[in-house]
């Protein structure tokens, strides 16, 4: 009985691409979204406001790095960018879940909950109007990058 080897068919060779190409897509629409939402939002009020967008900033950039140039350099360039956008995104859920709760003081009730029913209300937007997940599209965008580099072409030849 002949042996058949898929591990060689162009097919399987193809997923890797495909997987990083799927990778990069997700990157895109995810760092469009985003802005689309700031803006939307005009998320520029202050110098705190203007995070974000140069976080997409960054992750635009590290998008057009591993497109244009796969290397070993790029990609410790486009993880170290994919590591500072997990900052600020983690900084960005913060930020958003502070002023819930400093908003949550301008009920007269709010001393009478516990500290943890205050943080839950802040982390739920119970009180407050800022979006504590919304900086989570950042991090997202970031991790997907990141997954993206692990189907680099170096990486899969051995290189």
């Amino acid at each position: 009985m002949a042996s058949t080897s898929t591990s060689t068919t162009p097919e399987l060779a193809a997923r890797p691409s495909l997987v990083r190409l799927g990778l990069l897509g997700l990157v895109a629409i995810g760092i469009l979204g985003a802005a689309l939402e700031l803006a939307f939002e005009r998320h520029w009020q202050s110098p705190v406001q203007l995070i974000p967008w140069a976080a997409l900033a960054l992750l635009g950039l590290a998008l057009a790095l591993l497109v244009l140039r796969d290397s070993p350099r790029t990609t410790t360039v486009v993880r170290v960018i994919a590591l500072a956008v997990l900052l600020a995104s983690a900084y960005g859920v913060f930020m958003h879940v502070s002023v819930n709760h400093g908003a949550g003081a301008a009920d007269p009730a709010w001393d009478t909950l516990s500290p943890l029913t205050q943080w839950w209300y802040a982390l739920t937007k119970s009180v407050g109007h800022a979006p504590p997940l919304a900086p989570g599209m950042l991090a997202q965008s970031a991790l997907l990058l990141t997954l993206a580099t692990l189907t680099s072409r170096h990486r899969m030849n051995g290189r």
